[in-house]
């Protein structure tokens, strides 16, 4: 009860004593990707040496996090318990880790000329712009990866936004400002 089962599928996890398929914990951990949500439940899986089912705040937290790339303060720690930890236990759960994960509490803050200085990168002539194709292979195939689907509404919306002709090529200065103008907090 209200524990993960250690006998799990492929995709998927026992949440309370309920089986949930990796589609029905990404809707309920909204905000999450499918390879966002496998992410962080591998790493939390690992760091549950003991199949409790449950980790401390302090120290596991903060460690779990670093596991994963992130880097949080003392108080990002700190105010991440006082959120999350309601009935005072000092531990946490798969479920409570993902919807911290879902929630703002540790989200990177992306300036736009850091993802222009990306772009950049593939913008061998200097020209200020990349094909459809070379963005597809930068959302499929570089750091977090998209999924098929993912990538194909990433594509479709910058199709909308940022082509202004005919050609294969997008200006990324206009997916970054469409980009922060649909999301200003957090890309």
């Amino acid at each position: 009860q209200g524990r993960l089962s250690s006998r799990r599928g492929r995709g998927e996890s026992v949440i309370g004593g309920r089986r949930k398929s990796a589609a029905m914990a990404t809707e309920e951990h909204e905000g999450l990707t499918p390879n966002e949500l496998a992410k962080l439940t591998e790493a939390f899986q690992i760091w549950d040496k003991e199949n409790q089912s449950y980790l401390r705040f302090d120290p596991d937290f903060q460690a779990l996090w670093r596991s994963i790339g992130k880097n949080p303060t003392r108080k990002e720690i700190q105010d991440i318990i006082e959120r999350f930890d309601e009935k005072g236990t000092g531990h946490f759960d798969l479920g409570q880790f993902l919807n911290i994960a879902a929630s703002d509490a540790l989200k990177d803050s992306l300036k736009p000329e850091q993802l222009i200085e990306a772009f950049k990168t593939f913008d061998k002539d200097g020209k200020g712009t990349l094909t459809i194709g070379q963005l597809r292979y930068m959302m499929q195939c570089l750091g977090d990866k998209l999924e098929d689907q993912e990538a194909d509404e990433f594509i479709a919306f910058v199709n909308a936004k940022c082509r202004t002709d005919d050609s294969d090529e997008i200006a990324y200065e206009d997916i970054v400002d469409q980009l922060f103008e649909k999301d200003p907090k957090n890309v």
